[in-house]
């Protein structure tokens, strides 16, 4: 059975990450220029990837699928559940792999390579609605 309260939870801190990350009004690399906007936007889009993998994981969990050692594997595993497509599972696994820079080697995340993330965060958002719709065809006692 879908947690559907853990799920709302977890879309309701996306959202909530999502427009706190617009409020800083990032539009290309040069907004970055000031150390504590790069540290504060990096942190934002951190939280809003581990959220949606947060949200991937309860999916494959609750679908019986089991979960992959390494985030970077979760969307893989979700293309594979029919959850979304190779492609999307590709693009937003770019991403995760850059939360891992973020993570791991904070110091080394350029300008261009937080862009990406910011360009790109929409991709969270149509995996949302892809669980949304998921849910939704399955009912909510699966």
């Amino acid at each position: 059975m879908y947690d559907i309260e853990k799920i709302i939870r977890i879309i309701k801190d996306i959202e909530n990450f999502e427009r706190e990350l617009r409020e800083m009004n990032v539009k290309s690399s040069s907004d970055l220029g000031k150390s504590e906007k790069k540290y504060a936007v990096s942190m934002v889009c951190f939280a809003v990837l581990n959220r949606a993998i947060d949200l991937g994981q309860e999916i494959l969990v609750k679908e019986d699928y089991s979960i992959p050692s390494k985030y970077g594997e979760i969307f893989t595993s979700l293309s594979k559940a029919g959850v979304m497509n190779i492609e999307e599972a590709k693009k937003i696994n770019e991403l995760i792999d850059l939360r891992n820079v973020i993570a791991h080697t904070y110091f080394e995340l350029t300008n261009k390579q937080l862009m990406k993330i910011v360009d790109n965060i929409n991709l969270i958002d149509k995996f949302i609605e892809k669980v949304k719709k998921r849910i939704k065809q399955n009912g909510k006692n699966k």
